[in-house]
């Protein structure tokens, strides 16, 4: 192969490796194999193969799938390891059947730990916790990613106490050695999971004691740990020591911030992360909208607002539109709130239409409410939001329409709003026994 036909080939699979979609991904695999011809190299026509995979798992079409699929048996592309690992992954995507059925025809001499990894984490998402373990218990040589993919497995099912008696024998009964994911992995659990701060903080001093940096998850995890915790303190200690902060944490703080009414100090972190030329995401944007709503903050709202959708081209969500009709709402600029509801790209929910509403009952505006009124009543309401029809009754009695507010009391009476109003209840669950598999 010339020099020439080299940099050609490296071209093709830069734009290959950075393609989003599946037309663009086949468009450029079927030039690299017509411009390198069979004297394509082994090491870069496998690359090429597993690049292309990736956008046609993501385009969720079996038969594209499988048409390619059959390009790289008549090819003899499926004996190279990265191109078995990454067909499987796409199967395991779309038709975990499928990804059983080519696992078995998988020969021995093709079948090292990155495939296997990836059938385990597919036994993980679609076959029962006992498959997935008998799985993992054959894998010969087994890996961080092996115990990382099965003590996943355990969180996501709800085994928390399994899952931490699994994590406790990789550190005891194993040479792996423990990373930032797999311990912010137990941490996220330990934080869902709501148990107390002394149990969480043992994970932390293990990454401490085992000189493990607060990287992306685990520091991540640490800071939203210590804000739900309600120790502000030690999650902007964490936070502090990320040698390379980004936008995950910057998000995180700000959201404990936001979390604990710290609404001045949310805002002005998010000005902070901007000027470091760190760009916001979506849900740094919630927290922020949040923040303003909570502390009033009108015209700074409106100015992130508009800077998520000028600046950083983002999507608003339905989070973003709720936020802004809260904000003009609660200070009572009702006209500004219903334009938000009027340009949203995006069906407003039962919520955004009670704090429309609420704000119109707080503010005598009926004008703006009958707007509103009948869209709300669209809507599928359900039990837990069975109070809007209450809160519609007595709109209906400020402008004076006693007929419409006899319609509303007799939609209250076949949906038993009087008896469900002002009631909550408690569940109780018996505690899991823990104190086994505490991290020493």
């Amino acid at each position: 192969m010339t020099h020439t036909l080299y940099l050609a080939a490296g071209d093709i699979l830069r734009a290959l490796r950075g393609a989003a979609c599946p037309s663009s991904a086949l468009h450029l695999y079927s030039l690299f194999r017509l411009r390198l011809g069979p004297s394509v190299p082994p090491d870069f026509a496998w690359s090429a193969a597993a690049f292309a995979l990736k956008p046609l798992a993501a385009a969720s079409s079996l038969p594209l799938l499988s048409h390619f699929h059959g390009h790289l048996l008549r090819s003899n592309l499926l004996a190279y390891p990265h191109v078995a690992s990454s067909l499987l992954r796409a199967y395991s995507l779309l038709s975990p059947p499928a990804a059983h059925q080519l696992f078995d025809q998988i020969p021995p001499a093709t079948c090292n730990i990155y495939v296997l990894n990836v059938m385990l984490a597919s036994l993980c998402r679609s076959s029962g916790l006992g498959s997935a373990r008998a799985f993992f218990d054959d894998i010969p040589d087994k890996d961080i990613v092996s115990w990382s993919t099965m003590l996943t497995c355990y969180f996501s099912r709800g085994h928390l106490a399994d899952g931490l008696a699994f994590f406790r024998s990789v550190t005891f009964t194993t040479d792996i050695g423990v990373d930032g994911v797999m311990l912010a992995t137990t941490l996220t659990a330990c934080t869902s999971a709501g148990l107390p701060l002394p149990f969480c903080r043992a994970i932390h001093g293990y990454a401490v004691r085992g000189a493990i940096p607060p990287s992306m998850h685990l520091g991540t995890a640490l800071i939203d740990f210590y804000s739900k915790a309600g120790r502000l303190d030690y999650a902007a200690r964490v936070f502090a020591l990320v040698p390379h902060r980004n936008v995950m944490h910057w998000t995180a703080m700000i959201c404990g911030l936001a979390s604990h009414l710290r609404n001045n100090e949310a805002v002005q972190m998010f000005e902070k992360m901007c000027q470091r030329r760190l760009q916001p995401n979506e849900m740094t944007f919630t927290a922020v909208l949040s923040a303003c709503v909570n502390a009033g903050l009108v015209e700074k709202g409106r100015e992130f607002f508009k800077l998520m959708v000028d600046r950083y081209c983002l999507e608003p969500n339905i989070h973003h539109y709720g936020c802004m009709v809260d904000l003009y709402a609660k200070a009572g600029l009702l006209e500004d709130a219903y334009e938000v509801i009027k340009t949203m790209k995006v069906e407003p929910n039962v919520i955004i239409w009670t704090s429309l509403l609420a704000a119109c009952k707080k503010f005598k505006n009926f004008k703006i409410a009958v707007q509103g009124i009948e869209k709300a009543l669209a809507l599928d309401i359900s039990d837990e939001n069975a109070g809007l029809y209450m809160l519609i009754s007595d709109l209906y009695a400020m402008g004076g329409r006693w007929d419409d507010v006899l319609k509303v009391r007799r939609l209250m009476d076949e949906h038993n709003v009087w008896k469900k109003r002002g009631l909550s209840s408690i569940q109780v669950h018996e505690p899991q026994d823990l104190s086994s598999v505490v991290v020493r």
